[in-house]
């Protein structure tokens, strides 16, 4: 059971480091290329940490917002999952 449970921390970590990364990236991306942003923004929508670049200069609700917001809250879940196998290697915890 124990090892089911690394197992599950190990992959939800791997999953919000480069999934979460690649998709929230690209739909920022996927953002600033429909709606044809100047570079300053363009800039600050795609490397301002948090999503907050993109919320700030999107204020309209959409649908396409909607699932980004959607996302972002997902991998947040998975990111604190993924966190358990990080606190569980650095404070050397054994259950067995």
């Amino acid at each position: 059971m124990l090892d089911l449970f690394i197992y599950i921390f190990i992959n939800s970590f791997w999953i919000a480091l480069i999934g979460g990364t690649i998709t929230l990236f690209t739909m920022r991306l996927i953002a600033v290329l429909s709606n044809k942003l100047d570079r300053n923004k363009a800039f600050f929508v795609l490397f301002t940490p948090c999503s907050i670049g993109y919320l700030l200069t999107f204020s309209e609700e959409s649908k396409f917002k909607t699932w980004y917001r959607i996302l972002m809250i997902l991998f947040f879940i998975i990111t604190l999952i993924g966190s358990i196998f990080i606190l569980y290697l650095h404070l050397e915890l054994n259950f067995i």
